[in-house]
């Protein structure tokens, strides 16, 4: 499991995602894309959540 815990992980992550971007499914790229993605998705939900609760 992947953990983004701030921007600077962010960037690095969306970097490697879209290296591997076209990776075949059933290969070590296409488990680790699938883990980024996921990981890039819960770091934006949470960074969205924050914002939210400034307004």
């Amino acid at each position: 499991m992947i953990k983004i815990n701030n921007e600077g992980e962010y960037e690095k992550a969306s970097e490697r995602a879209d290296e591997i971007f076209k990776a075949q499914p059933g290969t070590p790229e296409y488990e680790e894309l699938q883990a980024l993605l996921k990981a890039l998705k819960e770091y934006e939900n949470d960074f969205v959540k924050m914002l939210k609760g400034f307004y």
